[in-house]
C-alpha cells in the first residue's frame, strides 16, 4: 500500500485509527475522509474507509437479525482485517 507523505493526511489517518480501535466509528469515517481529502492518493485512508463503512452496514443488519450466520461471517472476515492492519 502507498503510505502518505503528506502530515496533515497522516495526523487525520492515525487518528481515524484510534477512534476505530475505540469503537467510535462515525468519527473514525470522518478522519479518514479528512486524511483523503489531504492526500487523495492515500490507498491506506481508503482502505480503512470502506473498512469502516462495511462495519457500519454489518452493525445495522446485526440489529435487524442477530442469528443471521451470514453477518456474522462478514464479522469475523472484518476481524481478520483488524488483525491485519494491526500488523501493518
Amino acid at each position: 500500500m502507498k503510505k502518505s507523505n503528506n502530515n496533515n493526511s497522516l495526523k487525520f489517518l492515525e487518528l481515524a485509527k484510534e477512534k476505530q480501535e475505540l469503537g467510535e466509528y462515525k468519527e473514525a469515517l470522518e478522519y479518514y475522509k479528512k486524511s483523503i481529502e489531504e492526500d487523495p492518493d492515500n490507498l491506506e485512508s481508503y482502505f480503512g474507509l470502506n473498512l469502516i463503512n462495511s462495519y457500519i452496514e454489518m452493525e445495522k443488519e446485526l440489529k435487524n437479525d442477530d442469528n443471521d450466520c451470514k453477518t456474522n461471517k462478514h464479522i469475523e472476515l472484518f476481524n481478520v482485517f483488524n488483525e491485519f492492519l494491526d500488523k501493518k
